[in-house]
């Protein structure tokens, strides 16, 4: 990488937390939950149904058992986002329980699915208690899961690669299939599949619409050590490291970039 990549590298990835809006990366398996309220006013709400609680956990110890989640807020962003650990889930994360917090609290809740492994992405959209938007995304096969919506959200077949497509490609039966498939539903707007044009820039606008912003903060970020083991674990903000390159010695250039986290809360909801 040549010194004005890696220059405008380092700009883009030391960028201020607080004006980063979007999808910070989807090279990962995660879901993650927004909700359009300060953390304290989430906290108090996930608190009347854990079992347990801690707040301002960030330096402390925590035991992890049975299913468990946190709560954190960026400062200089309106939405708090839960993230669960990976012992079990928990049921606050079902769709019937997120659509009820939408109502209880008296703003949006956005559900975020992002699997790098299986190229997916997609999200559900809560207010007043009801779910208000529906998107899934592929590239590739797509099985549509709004069943348990009760539903019927619209097919759609994307070519969003053009370039990767010559014309023997497109006579070939195993081209006859979409590039990417995605399903869409809502009670807002419909869309055409040009206007879909790539999942995953159609997921990412859906953040930037309603001002949110995932960080890609996991709970394996949160607990250092932590590997789907029972135990006591440290909560921690170690930040992220882009590599740079490599010095003449072989080291490697290094930068990092800590988030700027308002406070992390801690919910156990089962032993």
């Amino acid at each position: 990488m040549d010194e004005q990549l890696k220059r405008e590298a380092a700009e883009h990835y030391t960028r201020p937390w607080s004006e980063r809006r979007g999808i910070e990366s989807t090279d990962r398996n995660a879901a993650i939950v927004l909700v359009k309220v300060p953390l304290n006013q989430l906290s108090d709400a996930l608190a009347e149904k854990a079992i347990a609680s801690q707040r301002n956990v960030m330096g402390s110890e925590i035991e992890v058992s049975g299913a468990f989640l946190f709560a954190y807020q960026l400062v200089g962003h309106p939405w708090s986002i839960m993230i669960s650990g990976d012992l079990s889930y928990p049921s606050i994360l079902e769709s019937s329980e997120l659509a009820q917090l939408s109502k209880q609290l008296g703003q949006a809740v956005i559900m975020l699915l992002v699997s790098d492994s299986a190229n997916t992405i997609g999200y559900d959209l809560f207010e007043g208690g009801e779910l208000v938007e529906y998107f899934r995304g592929a590239d590739g096969e797509l099985t549509d899961d709004s069943n348990e919506y009760g539903i019927q959200s619209q097919r759609y077949l994307l070519f969003p690669y053009p370039d990767d497509l010559d014309d023997d490609d497109l006579e070939d039966d195993e081209y006859s299939e979409a590039q990417q498939i995605a399903y869409f539903w809502s009670r807002r707007r419909q869309v055409t599949a040009e206007e879909i044009g790539n999942i995953w820039s159609f997921a990412r606008q859906l953040m930037l619409d309603y001002d949110a912003f995932d960080p890609a903060i996991d709970s394996r970020y949160l607990v250092g050590g932590y590997s789907s083991r029972r135990g006591r674990y440290r909560v921690q903000n170690p930040g992220f490291g882009l590599v740079l390159g490599y010095d003449a010695d072989g080291s490697r250039q290094i930068i990092a970039s800590v988030p700027d986290l308002v406070r992390v809360d801690y919910f156990r909801f089962g032993n």
